[in-house]
């Protein structure tokens, strides 16, 4: 009963930031939305911004659940994005608001996931070490969030599924030399 709960209140908020920013979004709003009491809410979350971040994590979480294989990655950060875009004016209203950080978390977890997992397909062939891999992979997590971002920005433009295989396309005609570079500065540290 207590995943119920949190997932209608979680539905109510994401319905609610359709049409406004979460900053004027209430407790009463989503509980209203939902018919569910404030104590119900209270139970559950402290304030709005928990609720959003529990959101990001739970959305996070299925996405990584169901597309965890490593031959799936562009599927699943296909996923990842596609989920942003069919929120889109909730994340739009996200973005504009103080609590930016559940985004940029949920970004964080999601691409960060793929571009590790994408990486030690490639980083085998390399005889790479675990510090080589997490520096490459942190540096193509960091890339990929700035082109998410940057998609975001400019109003989500371009499909999701192009966005992931131009990501893929870029990811793989750089990985070797990024590999490479990340063995030479590991070692001479």
């Amino acid at each position: 009963m207590s995943k119920l709960t949190k997932k209608a209140l979680a539905v109510a908020l994401g319905e609610l930031l359709q049409d406004k920013p979460l900053d004027r979004i209430t407790i009463k709003d989503i509980t209203d939305r939902c018919g569910l009491t404030r104590n119900a809410f209270y139970y559950h979350f402290s304030d709005v911004y928990e609720l959003l971040g529990w959101m990001f994590v739970s959305s996070a979480d299925e996405i990584l659940e169901n597309f965890g294989k490593e031959e799936e990655w562009q599927e699943g950060f296909e996923k990842g994005i596609l989920f942003l875009q069919e929120n889109k004016a909730a994340v739009n209203h996200i973005c504009k608001s103080v609590s930016r950080e559940h985004l940029d978390s949920y970004l964080d977890k999601v691409v960060g996931f793929y571009a590790l997992r994408l990486l030690r397909m490639h980083t085998a062939r390399h005889d790479a070490d675990e510090r080589a891999e997490h520096l490459v992979a942190d540096f193509y997590k960091n890339a990929f969030i700035g082109v998410i971002m940057r998609w975001i920005e400019n109003d989500m433009d371009m499909p999701a599924d192009r966005l992931a295989k131009i990501c893929d396309i870029m990811f793989r005609g750089t990985v070797d030399a990024a590999v490479s570079s990340a063995k030479k500065v590991v070692e001479t540290i």
